[in-house]
């Protein structure tokens, strides 16, 4: 669902070829994503609060509504190195509605849905396709997903990891490709390695992103106002993983 994922028309892999899609959201349900959308003038309040020491994760909300409250938890696997006000954006769709998009781990997008029944009551549950309008206003006009974890760009990368019985250098690094709209993208774990060529918008530079594991990084675009990832790559069971906005290619 993420913007980029539009961008990204064409990805030409030399071992594989699948079609960019969301983050875990799709629109789905009739409306015109590309329609103005105005959020509402809250009629109460929406608190989002994180703990991480719990396992998994735990995401808080908290909803007022008069003199009205009602608060729920959800284990959640949280993107990680990121600041609090980056992991979430709330988009009020009614005076009495709100949605709240929360990033996960594998930087997809889960909603959260808090609003007054038609009973008077206040409820607060996981919704799996938001409005259109909705997750286009959050992780467009908001951001939520634009922000960049605090680990440092790069164009190689490059790890000595230990998965099941094997050790091995695990190295993820860009490649001049034929066009200039493309990059090459390289990926080797224990004398296994492939090459994916894929399509780079204009505006945009690819980069590689590492993350606190050291069998685990990110493949994104670089733009002036942030970071779009685009590709899980990590070392699961001794073999390379990707997931790409969802979906999962194991080699």
């Amino acid at each position: 669902m993420r913007h980029f994922s539009n961008l990204i028309v064409a990805a030409v892999l030399t071992t594989s070829l699948w079609a960019c899609g969301g983050s875990g959201t799709s629109p789905g349900n009739g409306q015109d994503s590309t329609a103005a959308f105005t959020p509402a003038k809250p009629a109460g309040s929406v608190q989002v609060s994180f703990v991480h020491d719990s396992d998994p994760p735990q995401v808080k909300i908290h909803f007022a509504l008069g003199e009205k409250t009602i608060d729920k938890s959800f284990e959640l696997p949280l993107a990680e190195d990121m600041d609090a006000e980056d992991l979430y954006r709330t988009v009020w769709d009614k005076p009495n509605s709100c949605y709240i998009g929360v990033l996960k781990n594998n930087r997809g997008t889960r909603y959260y849905h808090a609003s007054e029944g038609d009973d008077g009551a206040l409820k607060i549950f996981q919704v799996g396709t938001p409005p259109a309008a909705v997750w286009h206003y959050a992780e467009g006009e908001l951001g939520l997903g634009k922000a960049t974890n605090k680990s440092k760009l790069t164009d190689h990368y490059k790890k000595n990891v230990t998965s099941g019985k094997i050790i091995a250098d695990f190295i993820v690094r860009l490649e001049p490709a034929s066009s200039k709209d493309s990059v090459q993208l390289y990926t080797e774990f224990g004398g296994v390695h492939e090459t994916k060529t894929l399509a780079v918008p204009g505006g945009y530079v690819p980069k590689i992103q590492p993350t606190e594991e050291p069998d685990h990084c990110v493949f994104g675009l670089q733009r002036d106002d942030g970071f779009d990832p685009v590709l899980d790559i990590k070392v699961d069971g001794g073999k390379l993983a990707i997931k790409e906005l969802g979906k999962s290619i194991t080699n």
